[in-house]
């Protein structure tokens, strides 16, 4: 089994693509309103059943790093977007808790996002494992954690 990608659904698709694809550089590769006009991608009917509503209606975004990490955005018509509430986006709820993207100039990445205007959960870049890892936490605009993790191989350290 290997990873495929994960969905975000988003409030505002141009808000999150001036994250992910202009600050984060992922590539746009399919940008849709589904079920699309020839439902080549979803029929009317699967979509439906998919987001359990009649006449299911969204814009989808596909989205690929220079590695090939994919992720999918989600703004949905119908049904109407519902901001979950920040308070049960964090490690206190179940669900998937954060977008975890592997990235190397950590630091670099650190100011990247705290100069976009992005809330961080600390003020610091912070090391695990003895220094073996380094990470930072911030939230998207919909509330979503998102971490930035760069991992150090044990020759690295010893150099």
């Amino acid at each position: 089994m290997d990873f495929h990608h994960m969905c975000l659904v988003v409030s505002d698709m141009e808000r999150a693509l001036r994250l992910y694809r202009d600050t984060l550089g992922f590539s746009v590769y399919i940008d849709t309103v589904i079920p699309d006009k020839d439902e080549a991608l979803f029929a009317q009917a699967t979509l439906d059943d998919i987001f359990h509503v009649s006449g299911a209606r969204s814009r989808m975004v596909m989205l690929a790093s220079a590695t090939g990490a994919k992720l999918e955005l989600q703004q949905p018509e119908n049904p109407r977007v519902q901001r979950t509430p920040r308070e049960y986006l964090g490690y206190g709820h179940t669900g998937i808790t954060e977008l975890a993207l592997r990235v190397s100039g950590i630091d670099e990445w650190f100011q990247t996002i705290r100069a976009a205007g992005y809330e961080t959960q600390t003020e610091y870049v912070w090391a695990v494992g003895g220094g073996r890892l380094r990470s930072f936490l911030f939230h998207d605009d919909d509330g979503n954690l998102v971490q930035m993790v760069e991992e150090f191989s044990s020759q690295q350290e010893d150099v």
